[in-house]
């Protein structure tokens, strides 16, 4: 596919400082750092799927984090749509997050099983203030489950996570 990057991720670090005891601080003067993210880049166009993939540890989810802005980046650049995300200020990346979705490979450990899938799905909802009543919040959700394929929507939303197999988990990940 040819075309400009959807998403462009540029020499991207994401350090963190490890903690050391007293006696260890006091005899080094060197702060000394895990690189759980370090020199990461690639390009996803749009209409691309891309995953990340790697052992357990190897800083996937780090590495996700750090593109939303979860995390911020010790270093490197990302682009979104063209534009350096890393220069946005908290207010900016809270409305651009909203074009953008971290998925897991395992949903059930990203969905909150005390929550219906009706709420699991209002809360970016209410979170970015896409919608003004409630019945438009339900429009909303049932549109969404439709698109994944989760029909008919009615028989869905007050379902718990545990209720769902795996795919219809991922499928309810996906909606959100």
């Amino acid at each position: 596919m040819k075309g400009e990057a959807e998403l462009k991720v540029v020499n991207l670090k994401k350090w963190f400082p490890v903690r050391k005891g007293i006696v260890s601080t006091l005899l080094s003067r060197k702060t000394e750092y895990v690189q759980a993210v370090d020199g990461v880049s690639f390009e996803v166009r749009k209409g691309e799927i891309f995953g990340l993939a790697g052992e357990s540890g190897c800083g996937k989810t780090t590495t996700g984090k750090t593109i939303l802005r979860l995390l911020e980046p010790t270093s490197g650049e990302i682009y979104f749509g063209g534009q350096d995300i890393t220069a946005l200020n908290k207010i900016d990346m809270k409305k651009m997050r909203r074009k953008m979705q971290i998925i897991y490979q395992d949903p059930y450990q990203s969905l909150n099983p005390r929550m219906t899938v009706f709420d699991i799905i209002s809360e970016p909802i209410n979170v970015h203030e896409l919608s003004d009543s409630l019945a438009e919040t339900e429009e909303m959700i049932h549109k969404s489950l439709e698109e994944v394929e989760l029909i008919p929507a009615e028989d869905f939303v007050f379902r718990f996570p545990h209720e769902l197999s795996g795919g219809q988990r991922q499928r309810v990940a996906v909606a959100r």
